[in-house]
């Protein structure tokens, strides 16, 4: 027997017509059926008209929500409840072709597959939709098999067969029950070496879908990066080998730079541009608190100044502490405490991403051409300029999953917000410029542009999940800029202004964790 399933939320309009041609399609498959309505809490009339199915249609159960539970609970209720040993489910706008359900309940009854999914990225697959939806579909694809290890090309189709055993199984560690649930289902069932099967379809865009892009696609997006995250956390032998790795590097740049040399150069740092580095730095907390706020505002959220500028220091030392950004999720974290939805700060911190990306792309670009076009070898000033363009092509695609897809920020933000995000984003990248330049006043006085593009570069590079902190791999590659300065000295700097850096970062994101009450611990958890 197979449990159809159709998950409902307020779809007063075309609940019926949806049953009912379920009904005569199951008939014609040769399999017994039921066909569970999973209605979630509709304000619409809903309820009624499905209880008015199941009075109707013997084949027909009606599993309603008094609340709303969200997309994957309704539908692991459904499944709980379900008396098939297969269990299929469909959005109920029937956008794929009811004639691929014997094929996708024959995957498992005969074939002996654990799930079966219809996919609309395959190539004998047809779909219609907008080329924005399209592009925004294959690009999310992509992403989930790049960084979730993934095989399977289309993750979010609505139609989807199981083993109701197995199903089950996977639903009790399924942490999202919205419009990513799919594709988590579809990963984890992988990692476990469930066997899955994907199925070309036929599939047409319901005129009345129910996903907003913009917002849900960066939904989607946001979960992307918290799975990855998630398996990068637990994954103790990457934590230890990047660690190492930053050790190493560290290591190798001092042997090379000269031990004694950068020791000496260390011992030399005047104490009043240390003084003044640090100041600028702190101040430059507040404005980042300041644009977080205002981003925030723009998603209809509100916090203090003070409030976001305790939750960036806190978010930044976890990244100071740790290879990847997990630093994110612990912002998230802080402002749950003040009600603001995981989404709403997530996305905050992927519109701050995007915007950080920009800018500082934007100082490299410019410093790069601005001293190429010093040198005295125009052809060697074009190569200079095109490898730094690529190098920030390449790594804006592993900055940030959230930020780097963000191409429809405009649905979010108006083009004056987005003015005024980049500007107080430029100003503050010229603030980490600005301490770096004060460092290296206590060796030489060095050209501002060579500055900005070593700084602007490095935080490029840091951003690479190698090393904790971007330990290692920002001096190395600011040395490596710098060392027209001597290979010294460039080290010196780098190291300075790192450290300087990193250890403001921490003592602001200690006293932000004492200030709100909130312990390392809590944020692991």
């Amino acid at each position: 027997m197979i449990s159809i399933v159709l998950p409902a939320y307020n779809e007063a309009k075309r609940i019926k017509k949806a049953v009912e041609r379920v009904i005569n399609t199951a008939k014609s498959i040769g399999y017994d059926f039921e066909v569970i309505i999973a209605e979630d809490g509709s304000t619409d009339g809903t309820d009624k008209i499905a209880s008015e199915l199941a009075k109707k249609y013997a084949e027909v159960r009606h599993i309603h929500s008094n609340e709303r539970l969200g997309r994957g609970r309704a539908l692991k209720n459904a499944f709980k409840e379900a008396k098939g040993d297969i269990v299929v489910y469909m959005d109920v706008d029937l956008s794929t072709d009811l004639k691929h359900l014997k094929e996708l309940v024959d995957s498992i009854a005969v074939e002996g597959y654990d799930i079966a999914t219809g996919s609309r990225l395959l190539k004998d697959s047809k779909a219609e939709r907008p080329v924005k939806r399209a592009i925004a579909s294959k690009v999310y694809n992509s992403l989930v098999r790049l960084l979730l290890g993934s095989k399977i090309k289309d993750h979010q189709c609505g139609f989807k067969a199981f083993k109701r055993d197995v199903i089950l199984k996977i639903c009790e560690d399924v942490k999202d029950n919205h419009w990513f649930w799919d594709t988590e289902v579809l990963v984890l069932a992988q990692k476990r070496g469930y066997k899955v099967k994907e199925i070309p379809v036929v599939w047409k865009q319901s005129e009345d879908t129910k996903v907003r892009f913009g917002r849900d696609s960066l939904y989607m997006f946001s979960q992307i990066f918290r799975m990855w995250l998630e398996e990068k956390r637990s994954d103790r032998k990457y934590m230890v080998i990047s660690t190492l790795s930053a050790i190493l590097i560290m290591l190798l740049l001092a042997y090379f730079a000269g031990f004694e040399k950068v020791f000496e150069n260390i011992v030399r740092v005047k104490p009043k541009f240390l003084v003044y580095s640090a100041v600028v730095y702190v101040l430059s907390y507040f404005l980042r608190g300041y644009r977080f706020e205002y981003i925030l505002s723009r998603l209809d959220s509100r916090s203090s100044i003070i409030f976001s500028t305790q939750s960036i220091a806190i978010s930044q030392t976890v990244n100071v502490l740790t290879p990847i950004r997990i630093g994110d999720l612990a912002r998230a974290y802080v402002f749950k405490r003040i009600d603001v939805p995981y989404t709403t700060s997530l996305a905050a911190i992927a519109t701050e991403r995007l915007f950080d990306l920009l800018s500082i792309s934007l100082i490299a670009v410019f410093s790069a051409v601005a001293i190429g076009m010093m040198l005295s070898t125009p052809m060697y000033a074009m190569i200079f300029t095109i490898l730094l363009f690529l190098a920030v092509f390449l790594l804006s695609r592993m900055e940030n999953v959230i930020g780097k897809i963000l191409k429809d920020v405009k649905r979010v933000l108006k083009f004056k917000d987005s003015l005024v995000i980049l500007a107080f984003s430029i100003i503050l990248w010229f603030s980490d410029i600005l301490v770096c330049y004060l460092i290296a006043l206590s060796y030489v006085r060095p050209s501002v542009l060579l500055i900005s593009l070593a700084v602007a570069i490095a935080n490029i590079v840091k951003a690479l999940p190698i090393t904790p902190g971007g330990i290692g791999t920002y001096e190395a590659a600011m040395t490596l800029i710098l060392s027209k300065l001597s290979t010294d000295i460039a080290f010196t700097i780098a190291l300075v202004d790192h450290a300087l850096k990193n250890v403001l970062t921490v003592l602001l994101g200690f006293v932000s964790l004492a200030s709100l009450n909130i312990s390392l611990k809590d944020l692991k958890k």
